[in-house]
């Protein structure tokens, strides 16, 4: 019996981890993504919307969605995926944009 209910705690914290929100740490902050078309600011909110401000001071909106370990940014002429993993507020990645340029990503605290 003991097993039985070892495992089953086991089972119901793994899954917990799995479900966890990637993007949990983006909600309220701002990721600032420099690449060779200038600054934007990107703000991510749950439910599986985005903004942002693009480099001439426009805004855009659209969409994304996790499938997996990718999320998938909508909204442009192509989507913009990236690896799903979630950061802290001071982390900096590098990016792929779907041109093929390197961008830079940076998460910081606040809007």
């Amino acid at each position: 019996m003991r097993l039985f209910v070892s495992v089953l705690v086991a089972l119901i914290a793994f899954t917990g981890a799995a479900l966890a929100d990637p993007f949990a740490n983006f909600y309220g902050n701002t990721v600032n993504i420099a690449g060779a078309s200038g600054e934007r600011s990107v703000f991510i909110d749950e439910g599986g919307v985005y903004s942002q401000k693009l480099p001439d001071g426009s805004t855009v909106e659209g969409k994304y969605e996790v499938n997996g370990d990718t999320a998938c940014f909508l909204g442009g002429e192509q989507p913009y995926c990236v690896a799903a993993e979630a950061r802290n507020v001071g982390d900096t990645w590098e990016l792929t944009a779907p041109d093929g340029s390197k961008e830079s990503a940076t998460l910081v605290a606040g809007r």
